[in-house]
């Protein structure tokens, strides 16, 4: 983890209220998939809190992040351009593990969780991913920013592009039980409890990467925490996660 005091590259709209923002990183701090940086939108006292953004992609000292506008850090953050200054602390969190067996990872991304599967993705790709990915319309889908030559399914609420129904209908008509799949999925929690659960009438592994507001990001304010079924009863998303088993989190 570093105190990082980063450049924009650019900043440009990838969807209907979608960012991807890339900007520069220090080679020394390579950030792997799954692992998030927190970014203090302004110098003044508000917005207070420094927000917490996954990595979507990082090259030769380029790092990325695909975010949502939907709030006063996040419209600052919009407003950027070309070489003004980011004060960024990261790489913080856990990684999404790398698939161990013969299975096949299925990796399933909803709402601003796109942009850490699509990091993941790319990661994995020798390992033949399949890639899901939602959204309510067509216009809230960054299709551009999507890795390319990776399977791929679209999957729309109002069916304006693509599968006409969640990511986990994607799953439920496409799975045989002949087959054998790690799912990793990120997005809302309604998404993720239905990919959990999908996952466990078939008894199948799935990895889930949470989104939680954030107050410090590393571990001391607890402001973060969900509860889980072992240890103390609750976990800190910004250190014990955010990825974590989907049986270890006390769905509810």
């Amino acid at each position: 983890m570093k105190f990082i005091d980063a450049r924009v590259i650019d900043n440009v709209p990838v969807a209907e209220e979608y960012y991807e923002m890339s900007f520069s990183w220090p080679s020394d701090e390579t950030p792997l998939p799954g692992q998030f940086l927190t970014i203090r939108a302004s110098d003044r006292t508000t917005p207070l809190l420094r927000r917490p953004f996954a990595f979507s992609r990082f090259d030769d000292g380029v790092a990325r992040i695909i975010y949502q506008k939907r709030g006063d850090a996040t419209a600052i953050l919009a407003a950027k351009t070309k070489d003004e200054s980011l004060n960024v602390v990261g790489p913080l969190g856990n990684i999404f593990p790398v698939p161990r067996d013969s299975a096949r990872p299925v990796l399933v991304a909803g709402g601003v969780g796109i942009g850490p599967i699509f990091f993941f993705a790319e990661h994995i790709r020798a390992y033949n991913p399949l890639l899901v990915v939602g959204a309510r319309t067509h216009g809230l889908l960054p299709t551009e920013s999507s890795p390319h030559g990776i399977e791929t399914v679209y999957a729309t609420d109002d069916g304006s592009f693509g599968f006409h129904g969640t990511v986990v209908d994607v799953l439920k008509t496409t799975y045989s039980t002949d087959e054998n799949w790690t799912l990793y999925l990120c997005g809302p929690e309604p998404m993720l409890k239905a990919g959990h659960e999908f996952a466990a009438e078939r008894r199948l592994t799935a990895w889930v990467s949470l989104e939680q507001t954030m107050g410090c990001a590393v571990g001391a304010c607890m402001g973060c925490v969900v509860r889980v079924t072992g240890g103390l009863g609750y976990a800190r998303v910004c250190t014990e996660g955010p990825v974590f088993d989907s049986r270890e989190i006390v769905w509810t």
